[in-house]
């Protein structure tokens, strides 16, 4: 895995704006004209996965061209664009002018040339690349949904939520968790763009569930302290069963139960460390981060750190 970032501001002297559109030629396979040379502004984190590359952009007015020559050294891949702030226009050969804002998904296929401008003061836009090879399975609805602009359903924006934390995190990751993620990502490409039958099943077993145990966990991490953090409470806030819910978290050899209380104790625990805290006690750490049965809560603290929350206290 590596990530590249290209960004205008790292172009010095006369030449910034030549040098930039030479490197963003070279690698993304486009040429950028601004709009404003003085005020330029484009900044692009790439990450280049086996199997997948995510790009997360921001842009100043100015066009982007993908031309006839650049078009052909594309590879085979699809380029689904996100839009998240600002927008920008889309045509590309054989296809209808698209208006890209956020809420709308652009299916890009990439070795046609083609025409972008970005409309705003500052757009801001997410990208996805996949080899067409994997999405096989939905040849057909691939071939009709690409050079148009479709909605941001419920599938897609799974297929974002789970895209982007993946570009944000997969330095932290080992190769085989990165490869898993890959994978997920291509399952809920192929749900987004409605695989059926057998792909259907193993996309939903596989990618799916991958991003709605993300997305829980997410939602949990963000509610460690509140008292109504329940499974329940969860399952309704997700559209899914209690059923469903416990099933995603024995996918992970774990529950519901103890993956909220051991992300409570490191909540607890690096509570105690910090001297900032120190003039909470011990109990009020541990009841506002959401245990409300201090005797547990100390059996589970031992257990998991091997000593008393004193101790660790006053160690730290």
């Amino acid at each position: 895995m590596h990530r590249v970032t290209l960004n205008a501001r790292d172009f010095q002297g006369r030449a910034k704006i030549e040098a930039f559109q030479e490197a963003v030629s070279t690698i993304c396979k486009l040429e950028f004209r601004p709009e404003d040379i003085d005020r330029f502004a484009s900044q692009t984190a790439i990450q280049v996965l086996p199997g997948l590359i995510t790009g997360a952009g921001q842009h100043s007015a100015s066009e982007a061209i993908r031309t006839p020559r650049l078009a052909q050294d594309t590879g085979d891949n699809v380029m689904i664009h996100l839009p998240r702030a600002g927008g920008f226009t889309m045509q590309q050969k054989g296809g209808a002018f698209v208006e890209c804002t956020p809420g709308v998904v652009y299916i890009d296929p990439n070795e046609v040339s083609g025409h972008v401008r970005f409309c705003a003061e500052l757009t801001e836009a997410f990208y996805v690349s996949i080899p067409r090879a994997a999405l096989a399975p939905v040849q057909g609805a691939l071939g009709r949904a690409m050079r148009q602009g479709h909605d941001l359903s419920p599938q897609w924006q799974m297929f974002q939520s789970y895209t982007e934390a993946l570009h944000l995190s997969g330095p932290g990751l080992a190769p085989d968790q990165r490869a898993r993620c890959v994978e997920h990502v291509t399952d809920l490409a192929l749900m987004a763009l409605g695989a059926t039958g057998e792909a259907a099943e193993i996309a939903a077993g596989r990618g799916v569930r991958a991003a709605r145990l993300r997305a829980i966990t997410a939602d949990i991490e963000a509610h460690l302290q509140s008292p109504e953090l329940s499974p329940g409470w969860i399952a309704r806030r997700h559209g899914i069963s209690e059923r469903y819910l416990r099933r995603l978290f024995a996918s992970e050899d774990t529950s519901f139960s103890d993956h909220v209380a051991q992300r409570r104790l490191r909540l607890v625990h690096r509570q105690l460390c910090d001297p900032g805290q120190a003039h909470r006690t011990i109990a009020e750490i541990a009841l506002g981060c959401g245990f409300g049965d201090l005797s547990w809560f100390n059996t589970l603290f031992r257990r998991r750190y091997g000593e008393s929350p004193s101790a660790v206290r006053a160690r730290g």
